[in-house]
């Protein structure tokens, strides 16, 4: 007791210490969590991180507890991974219907007072609106970026990847993210930006399964004893999966893609039932864009709101192809093929120098 308080004492003798030169001290303290910038390159310092565990430590204690679980118990944890699986799916194609309805008709009615302003020979009011337009939609996507959510810049793919292969990205997946992460693609998409919806499709699918994996935000969560079984990194893990896959499936409208991306780009861990509940929740997603896609073209959906997620959509078009068309495609194919081998031989020369200069 005395040397515990002889050492507080210490301390506070060596803080008030006037002879302590407070200008060699640094302004600032590391942040111990990770400071999440998508644009940070090879060689930057980064801060301390926590890695998850993901493996199942099979001991005695581990197969006594399963043991000591009922039938009831263990049909609650199986039906609930399915559920959650089936509401990441349904929430992600929800919310990437309404952003490509947001898109499509602000940009829609952008160009529609762009061409008014033509047609009347107003050339400067059409170029001052067209680029007022984008100006304001471009900053309010920034500034809720920068104000709010810094986590949510970038496509939030190499966070992800991060997570999914047992690194900690803290604050990646909380519901401020979510929000500036809608918000922020409906006016980056639709100022005109270079940059799509593909990205931010991912990341939003990936936040909705942590979200539901939780049980809400961090304030406002569910007090829903099922979740407890999903109160481990392995659990998380899958259902991020899930989200992501649910992502890719929103962006390209494409099922199987979805589940590909998930299990060759993202995921190290995985497993034959993880495969089909990212499945399922691919083809939730797939079920979903086609019913909004219906639903518009009874025109419930804004005057330039087609429900698809492809913009040039060529389905009602019958084209038909000759055996010559073959050559020049797969010409076009080795042409990229020449070019991203070079892209990848000059990136990786160009990072192996950026590295040894930092």
């Amino acid at each position: 007791m005395n040397g515990n308080m002889e050492e507080e004492e210490f301390e506070g003798v060596e803080e008030r210490d006037p002879e302590r030169n407070p200008v060699n001290e640094p302004l600032l303290k590391r942040n111990r969590t990770l400071s999440s910038n998508p644009l940070a390159l090879v060689g930057a310092k980064v801060s301390y991180i926590e890695s998850l565990d993901y493996e199942i430590n099979e001991n005695d204690l581990f197969k006594q507890d399963w043991r000591s679980r009922s039938r009831c118990q263990v049909l609650q944890y199986i039906f609930l991974k399915w559920l959650l699986a089936f509401l990441v799916g349904l929430l992600t194609g929800i919310i990437a219907t309404l952003i490509n309805l947001a898109v499509e008709n602000i940009s829609g009615y952008k160009l529609l007072a762009v061409v008014e302003y033509i047609q009347q020979e107003r050339y400067l009011m059409g170029y001052l609106y067209f680029t007022g337009t984008n100006f304001i939609l471009t900053f309010i996507a920034s500034i809720l970026c920068v104000c709010f959510a810094p986590t949510a810049a970038g496509p939030g793919i190499p966070e992800i990847k991060a997570y999914l292969n047992g690194v900690d990205t803290p604050n990646m997946y909380g519901a401020t993210t979510l929000f500036v992460k809608i918000v922020g693609s409906i006016g980056a998409v639709s100022a005109g930006l270079d940059l799509g919806k593909e990205g931010p499709l991912v990341h939003i699918g990936a936040c909705i399964a942590s979200l539901l994996g939780q049980g809400g935000p961090d304030n406002y969560r569910i007090k829903w004893k099922w979740l407890r079984y999903f109160n481990n990194d392995r659990d998380r893990r899958d259902l991020i999966t899930c989200g992501a896959s649910s992502g890719v499936c929103a962006a390209f409208r494409a099922p199987v893609g979805g589940v590909l991306f998930a299990l060759e780009e993202v995921a190290s861990w995985w497993r034959s039932a993880l495969l089909w509940r990212t499945f399922c929740s691919t083809a939730v997603v797939v079920v979903v864009l086609r019913a909004f896609i219906e639903l518009c073209h009874e025109g419930k959906c804004g005057l330039f709101g087609e429900g698809g997620l492809i913009m040039f959509d060529v389905s009602n078009v019958a084209v038909s192809y000759n055996v010559m068309d073959i050559i020049p495609v797969a010409i076009i194919g080795i042409i990229g093929g020449v070019l991203g081998s070079l892209y990848n031989y000059l990136l990786h020369k160009i990072l192996r120098v950026y590295n040894l200069i930092n």
